[in-house]
């Protein structure tokens, strides 16, 4: 699979030793009837206070978006939320929406035309939580990073994510351990475990273009850190999201 990964998909896979938890948790196959990868993600929201403020999903097609994932699970709660009446309810339906309410399913659009069954295993609080906190803040306005591998701990890298565009456009050149682990903000961070977070923003092949201009959280520029984001040429507005970076990681890293 890492192989048809790294070759097809342009993203490398490294795995970890079996009896660690990640190599446990990663149910990452390749489906070859469609040439494509179905993942396991790690969902990590560092803004909620639900603890743990993480998940980690099954089964999402590469051909699906981010963002499609996340406003339906906002959909979904919203939905199961409204519900019926509590007084209006017999007991039956009260038995049947509460095993309703232990398994989320959703329907994931993807750029092939169809749509994918999807049963996400967020826990209720965190759902609630998450909708909480991002219910009222449009998608475009969220920023999504993955982190980049092999570099320092005190130099966190990071890439912008498009979650408007499938996954396997945002996973090209990348680097994950056993499967993807990408965090969503409604605020650019900053700071990471003590130290000046790297952006680096992804651009286009043919570019060729290797300048780095800082660019400022206009939301924390109040004392709080600089957000270093590696674009083109002109300072770029919080949460622009480019096409896919030359400045990429050696997929040839990747453990077959």
């Amino acid at each position: 699979m890492a192989s048809r990964a790294k070759n097809q998909r342009h993203v490398a896979i490294r795995y970890m030793s079996p009896g660690i938890q990640r190599h446990d948790q990663n149910k990452t196959i390749w489906a070859s009837s469609k040439s494509r990868l179905v993942w396991t993600l790690e969902l990590s929201v560092p803004e909620v206070e639900a603890k743990p403020n993480k998940w980690i999903e099954s089964g999402f097609h590469d051909v699906c978006k981010l963002g499609d994932l996340w406003s339906r699970l906002l959909d979904y709660s919203r939905n199961e939320l409204a519900g019926l009446r509590k007084d209006e309810e017999t007991g039956e339906e009260r038995a049947k929406k509460r095993h309703r309410s232990d398994v989320v399913r959703i329907q994931l659009p993807s750029d092939d035309g169809e749509e994918h069954p999807f049963r996400s295993s967020i826990s209720n609080d965190m759902l609630t939580a998450v909708r909480q906190k991002f219910e009222s803040t449009p998608i475009m306005q969220t920023t999504w990073l993955i982190r980049i591998q092999d570099m320092p701990a005190n130099k966190p890298t990071f890439c912008v994510l498009d979650p408007l565009q499938p996954l396997y456009t945002q996973l090209r050149y990348q680097t994950v351990i056993e499967f993807p682990t990408i965090y969503v903000f409604r605020k650019v961070p900053t700071i990471w475990d003590g130290h000046e977070i790297t952006i680096k923003q992804h651009l286009a092949e043919s570019s060729g273009v290797d300048q780095k201009t800082p660019l400022r959280d206009q939301d924390n520029d109040a004392g709080n850190g600089n957000v270093i984001v590696e674009n083109d040429s002109e300072l770029l507005p919080e949460n622009t999201y480019l096409p896919v970076n030359d400045n990429k990681p050696d997929v040839t890293s990747c453990i077959e």
